[in-house]
Formats: structure tokens, C-alpha cells, sequence
């Protein structure tokens, strides 16, 4: 069957500070090209037979000035080794996960804390960090900031757990998913509570392209799942288009995931050899790999943000070697988007009908894991220089605090 394509938490996601999340990182890649601009693109919504049709966006003020001003920048923290995912917490401290140690830390007036308890020891002395597995995506509950998600990768599968955490004490893990494909590389694994309290799961294709046309793998999706703590975590969401986990189809390896304040969400994608992506999800939808990577293998090439023939392609596209996107973060007004091999942030501004035309910030910070916005509104930057394929600093890896104008 063929099928088309984070209470104060949420408060913040309605406010529009969406959080979060490979051409192996682009490797392969050596084009230079700019990226392609989108033509405005409106939120589909599914049919009862799972195809995508164009509906009108909810009337709301989102107009991103086309470039933005990095005015200050500040160190928060030195000497990570190859952290995954920043997430801001409402007390204003930050927690860290490092893929390869299995260690989650809490950033806090200039510290570093190493969490612990048995959740953090049982972490540290399961997950597998080679290649691009390991710790990966945090999210915290919007039902209760002390519990907290995470994606790990095992050896034999990845799977999202579950844990509390009481001052610097993380309790066990509780399986929440389990049994999604694990390979070396393309193992997605960001993790973010959508505006509607329900978890989504991005899932890499484990490195056989197929399982992401395959709807009973749960390879190359992204996931829609209930996460409250409570006996139903880890069902599939009610309204899911395919009455399973899965929320969305045809990926390669998702790692960024972020909604604006109309609700329109977006995701970014690895590409091959070609384009890397960022795009517009919708429930039911299929983005077409491994037939198509961004435009390829579209109508002229012109099918930014449409869905044609049942496979919806994407609203921006960069070369591989300028992107290799990672995390995202979404302001009221643009999505930032980490990129590992461009070594730079992406800007795209958020417009009432779409999104407009990407921008660097034009940042010289090495490869860029993550993004996030903190509560006073200034965007908070993970750089991934010491997982293997940057050129570290001594004091590497960092975050950085951003203001922009």
C-alpha cells in the first residue's frame, strides 16, 4: 500500500520557541551551490485515504525579516565530549547529552554537573557510541519538567526511555520504544514534544533505504507517541494517519524536529550525495526516500514544498556540503538550523503563508549539533568538533549564547 506524505513547556511552544533535532554528515559532497528558495507552501491536512491536499494556514502574524545580525556572542561551557542535544530547562539551567559517554550534564551559572543515580550509570554502561549512535535526543515532559526522555542507541536496537529526575538524580530507565533499527550510522534520534503533549521520535533508515517505504518498520519515520508517565506510554497517539506509531514516512535520517506557532511542523533531513533537506510534516505523507533525495526525481525540479505523485518533497534544500543539517529551533519569526559539515547555522525565515529564502548566520564555531531558544529569547549553540569528523580546540566542545538583531 503506497501512502502520500514538549504544563510549561507547551506554554513555551505556544509561544513559538519550538525545540527540538546523513550524507554521513555530508562527506561525500563537494558542491558549493546556494540553497534553494521555497515558494510559499501551505499545511496540508489527509484525506480518509492518506493523501495530502493543500488546506489554508490559520491566520497569524509570522513575517522573519529575510537576514538577521549575530550582536554578541558568549562561551556558556567548554570541554564537552561529542554532546548531541542541548535542552533548555524552566529553572534557566541546560541539560547536555554526550552521545559517546552515555552522560547527560546540567549547565548552571557557569557549571557542568554530571547527572546521576542508576538511570545515569545504566546509560553510561549500555548505550553504543560508535559511528553516530550513543546517547542522542533529550525532551522533557510538558506535563512534568522532572521527567525527562531520552534516545539511546544499544547495540542491537535504539529505543526512547524514560526517567525522573530529583535534584541531580536521574532514576532507572523505563523503555518507552524499543526495537527501532540500529546501524552505524543513520540512527535519527531527536526527540521533541509537539504542541499537542504528544512525543515525536525521529528515526534514521539503520542504512537500508527500504525500510523507510516499508509502514510496519519503524526505520526512516518520524513517530507520534503518548508520553504522560503513565501506563500508556509509548502507544501510538490517537489520529495517527496509519493507526501505528508512525506520524510520517520516506526519511533518511531525520535529526531535527521543531514547530511554528501556527503549528506547522518541520523537520530536517540528511541527504546522500545531493541535497540536504528541511521539511514541511505532514500526518500520512511520504518524503520519498530512497526514490528521491530534495528535487530529484521531481517535475522539473520545481516541486519545492508540493506533493506530487504521492511523495512530498521538501520546502528548502542545501548541497551536502553546505548543510549536513542537524538540530533546529523555531522563533516567532524563523527556523535555525544546525549544520555539522557547513559548519554554520541556517536561517529561514518563517512567512504567514511558508517559509523564505535561507540565510547563514555566518558563525566560526566548526560543526553545529544543536540549536535551542532560551526563555529570554537568545538562542543557545552545541558545536560537535570533538565527535570524530570535526578539528578540535583544546577546550572543545562548547555552547554558546547568541544574540541577534
Amino acid at each position: 500500500m503506497t501512502f502520500s506524505k514538549r504544563a510549561c513547556a507547551a506554554a513555551i511552544l505556544a509561544a513559538a520557541l519550538g525545540l527540538t533535532g546523513c550524507s554521513t554528515d555530508g562527506d561525500d559532497a563537494s558542491s558549493t551551490a546556494s540553497p534553494s528558495q521555497p515558494s510559499t507552501t501551505a499545511q496540508p491536512s489527509i484525506t480518509a485515504s492518506g493523501a495530502a491536499e493543500p488546506v489554508p494556514v490559520p491566520t497569524i502574524v509570522i513575517d522573519g525579516a529575510p537576514t538577521a545580525t549575530v550582536v554578541s556572542q558568549d562561551e556558556i561551557a567548554s570541554g564537552l565530549a561529542a554532546p548531541w542535544d542541548i535542552e533548555p530547562m524552566l529553572d534557566g539551567s541546560m541539560l547536555v547529552s554526550e552521545s559517546e559517554t552515555g552522560t547527560i550534564k546540567r549547565l548552571r551559572a557557569g557549571f557542568a554537573t554530571t547527572l546521576n543515580g542508576p538511570g545515569a550509570e545504566a546509560l553510561r554502561s549500555t548505550v553504543d557510541g560508535d559511528g553516530e549512535g550513543g546517547l542522542l535526543g533529550l525532551a522533557i515532559s510538558p506535563a512534568d519538567p522532572g521527567v525527562i526522555y531520552a534516545y539511546v542507541s544499544r547495540s542491537e536496537s535504539n529505543s526512547v526511555v524514560r526517567m525522573t529526575l530529583t535534584g541531580e538524580l536521574l532514576s532507572s530507565p523505563v523503555e518507552i520504544v524499543s526495537g527501532i533499527p540500529h546501524a552505524t550510522n543513520h540512527n535519527g534520534g531527536r526527540i521533541a514534544f509537539g504542541p499537542d503533549g504528544y512525543l515525536y521520535i525521529a528515526t534514521g533508515d539503520a542504512g537500508d533505504g527500504q525500510l523507510a517505504q516499508d509502514e510496519h518498520s519503524l526505520a526512516g519515520k518520524i513517530l507520534r507517541v503518548v508520553a504522560d508517565g503513565g501506563e500508556a506510554d509509548g502507544t501510538a497517539a490517537p489520529d495517527n494517519p496509519f493507526g501505528t506509531l508512525v506520524w510520517s514516512m520516506g526519511h533518511r535520517n531525520v535529526q531535527g524536529l521543531g514547530w511554528a506557532a501556527d503549528g506547522r511542523m518541520y523537520a530536517t533531513e540528511f541527504g546522500q550525495d545531493l541535497q540536504d533537506e528541511l521539511n514541511l510534516i505532514v500526518p500520512g505523507a511520504n518524503y520519498g526516500w530512497p526514490a528521491v533525495e530534495g528535487l530529484e526525481g521531481s517535475p522539473d525540479g520545481t516541486a519545492l514544498g508540493e506533493t506530487v505523485d504521492g511523495l512530498t518533497y521538501p520546502v528548502a534544500q542545501w548541497p551536502v556540503a553546505d548543510a549536513s543539517p542537524s538540530g533546529m529551533a523555531i522563533t516567532a519569526d524563523a527556523i535555525y538550523i544546525a549544520a555539522l559539515r557547513g559548519e554554520e547555522i541556517w536561517r529561514v525565515p518563517l512567512t504567514q503563508t511558508g517559509t523564505g529564502a535561507p540565510a547563514p548566520l555566518e558563525l566560526d564555531l566548526g560543526r553545529i549539533r544543536d540549536v535551542a531558544v532560551g526563555l529570554e529569547g537568545s538562542l543557545r549553540v552545541l558545536t560537535s568538533n570533538t565527535d570524530g569528523r570535526g578539528d578540535p580546540s583544546d577546550s572543545d566542545d562548547h555552547v554558546y549564547r547568541l544574540g541577534l538583531s
